[in-house]
């Protein structure tokens, strides 16, 4: 199914997951065991990434086979960097082929390690390059958004005017960069929608269970770290299981926020592990519930419309 016809219908819970690496997974039962798990919140869709550079494309494209098996609907990844339009048009039918019709359109980026034997932004160079590139028509295109800005885009406004002109170019939808400061995603949706962004705003949530995890997303993502969350990872730096069950709450305690104030959907970035998401959705409140469409102007729903029953 569409994401686009879903978020007609209402709010959304999605789940994102990656390739495994072959030497842990080597025929993905693993992975199937995963995205069997989550199925027991009937997620809206799930997203499937890959490696920078387009690094375990062929296992995402068997991870994606895997969620329709299981009966639920993918959203592929597909970015810009080291993809010609013979490559991207490649996969799309291969992804169509399959009854993909969910593409989230990225630019990617280099990673340092990676040597490509060409320049890597042959034929797209950003994003909405590879928007432009594909057709609305064929696949339902997701597109990136950024609360915090992003770090090449020069200010907040010239994040909104991307959004702009994927919107024009026939994105649907917007899933964002990870968070952990609601306030961020708040005044950035007021921004988007004051500027004129009409397609929904998924906010992309993801969990911290270990100290030492928060330095890497940090590095990769540039996002800020609240005050809370610091006192948290410095509290229970050295209790494993304290802090996952602390890290649990506080996302709980983000989607639960976010739900109330009418988020049109939440995204989770699970890591592959299935226990723990569950766990967050059911603290949140939202274990196995659906909600009529938010209202899109970012101010509270009523309590009937948010509280599960």
């Amino acid at each position: 199914m569409r994401i686009d016809s879903i978020l007609k219908e209402r709010r959304t819970l999605s789940f994102e997951v990656f390739p495994p690496k072959q030497e842990h997974d080597e025929d993905l039962s693993g992975i199937r065991g995963t995205l069997a798990a989550l199925t027991a919140e009937s997620p809206d869709f799930v997203s499937v990434t890959y490696g920078a550079g387009g690094h375990n494309r062929p296992r995402a494209l068997e991870i994606a086979e895997i969620v329709l098996s299981l009966k639920m609907t993918p959203l592929s990844h597909l970015t810009a960097v080291g993809y010609t339009k013979e490559d991207t048009e490649r996969v799309t039918r291969a992804l169509a082929g399959m009854g993909v019709e969910n593409l989230l359109a990225l630019r990617g980026d280099v990673p340092a390690d990676m040597n490509f034997p060409q320049d890597p932004w042959i034929d797209f160079r950003y994003a909405l390059d590879l928007v432009n590139f594909l057709s609305p028509k064929d696949f339902c295109l997701g597109g990136a958004a950024y609360p915090e800005q992003h770090v090449e885009s020069g200010s907040p406004e010239r994040d909104v005017e991307v959004m702009l002109d994927k919107e024009r170019a026939g994105v649907s939808f917007f899933i964002t960069q990870l968070f952990f400061d609601n306030e961020f995603f708040f005044r950035f949706r007021d921004r988007c929608r004051a500027a004129g962004v009409q397609s929904p705003i998924i906010a992309g949530i993801m969990p911290v269970f270990r100290a030492q995890q928060i330095q890497r997303i940090v590095e990769i993502s540039s996002c800020s770290v609240p005050v809370q969350l610091n006192a948290i990872l410095a509290h229970y730096a050295d209790e494993p299981a304290s802090m996952e069950d602390a890290g649990t709450d506080y996302a709980a305690s983000q989607i639960a926020e976010l739900w109330r104030r009418g988020v049109d959907g939440v995204h989770l970035y699970t890591m592959n592990k299935s226990r723990q998401v569950l766990d967050i959705v059911a603290r949140s409140g939202l274990r196995k519930k659906r909600f009529p469409l938010s209202p899109r102007q970012g101010q509270e729903t009523s309590s009937q419309e948010t509280s599960p029953q």
